[in-house]
């Protein structure tokens, strides 16, 4: 998948190159600034623009994870713990794309790829799991739209078509839907982005209700080096309803109290490798996911709030490429989600007509 990384974005570049830029690309409003980098699928870019983005993700993920609070005392009293042992990591490789119909209007694809999850999880010794992720795509309109400001708030809607692999948590449910608003706002140097939305599933018994909320500020030291901060926070309003019967079946949910730990040990495994994974996660989970996961586990409320901050740069290499990198880590305890912490970097091709 590395090659492929690189053979993807060689191509994005040399497409750039070809197009025209110089004095029209740097008139053109908006763009001295940036798109953020962390939250890739739901912290949008409000400036309509023509783009190619490749990105790759590298998360790590807790050595143990906080369960759904009827598994507590199983997992203690069987397995001598009360947490579920997970560890290991997540590489994650996409491509997003947008096209500018106008200054104001656009479509935006801003999910799909390709996942590598690879769990640990010490004793239970979890399998390996890859895969596509979802497809996610929509439009976006700018209805204040204010260059003289250095201001935009642009409101989008996306679909996500459950297209992608059960075993690395996509394709569950009938889609969803994602209302946002978006905006950006220049202080000379300083850029402030923000965006506030909703995730609402068309079957809520397998996905979960989410409510999102993320902030982006920067400064340009020079014209090609911009730190910057990225505040993201996700909180689940309403929790699906898998639970474990839909992963190991009812007669053996109702046999766990009875059976020794070795054997329960044995039948987590076996699941791991087998096309319920993706519900026993679910279910034992007592949070959602991440950005890229909605769960739909009966007990995702539990620890219903992920806080994440994300420190980095963009660099402006020309008027039509922005390299991104960040360093991602959860405010929230690290065991109430899936992420230790998360490295990513981007590349933002941007097509000037």
């Amino acid at each position: 998948m590395g090659k492929r990384l690189i053979i993807c974005v060689a191509l994005c570049v040399w497409v750039g190159a070809l197009w025209p830029h110089g004095s029209k690309a740097e008139q053109e409003p908006f763009s001295r600034f940036h798109m953020p980098v962390s939250n890739p699928v739901y912290f949008g870019d409000p400036r309509n623009v023509t783009m190619v983005r490749p990105i790759y993700l590298y998360q790590r993920l807790p050595d143990k994870i906080e369960p759904a609070p009827g598994l507590k005392g199983l997992l203690k009293e069987k397995l001598g713990t009360d947490k579920i042992p997970l560890d290991g990591h997540v590489n994650g490789f996409a491509v997003q794309l947008s096209y500018a119909f106008s200054q104001r209007l656009s479509f935006v694809a801003v999910k799909d790829g390709y996942v590598d999850c690879r769990p640990d999880g010490d004793a239970l010794d979890w399998d390996d799991h890859n895969g596509w992720a979802d497809i996610a795509a929509g439009v976006q309109y700018s209805f204040w739209y204010r260059p003289d400001q250095d201001f935009v708030v642009t409101a989008r809607l996306v679909y996500e078509l459950p297209s992608g692999t059960d075993s690395i948590f996509q394709g569950n449910g009938d889609g969803n839907l994602a209302p946002s608003l978006l905006f950006l706002k220049g202080f000379g140097k300083l850029q402030v982005n923000g965006a506030i939305g909703l995730v609402l599933p068309m079957d809520t018994d397998e996905e979960n209700t989410l409510f999102f909320d993320s902030w982006h500020v920067s400064y340009a030291v020079t014209n090609w080096f911009r730190p910057l901060v990225e505040l993201n926070h996700f909180h689940v309003l309403n929790a699906g309803d898998r639970d474990l019967e839909d992963a190991l079946g009812k007669d053996v949910v109702e046999a766990l109290p009875g059976l020794d730990g070795a054997t329960i040990a044995e039948a987590l495994h076996k699941t791991s490798k087998s096309n319920k994974w993706d519900d026993l996660v679910a279910a034992a989970a007592s949070f959602n996911g991440c950005d890229i996961i909605n769960l739909g586990g009966k007990d995702n409320d539990e620890n219903a709030d992920l806080v994440t901050l994300a420190i980095g740069a963009r660099f402006r290499l020309t008027n039509w490429l922005d390299l991104g990198a960040i360093y991602e880590f959860p405010l929230t305890d690290d065991e109430e989600g899936m992420i230790e912490d998360r490295y990513m970097v981007d590349a933002m091709i941007t097509l000037h007509f």
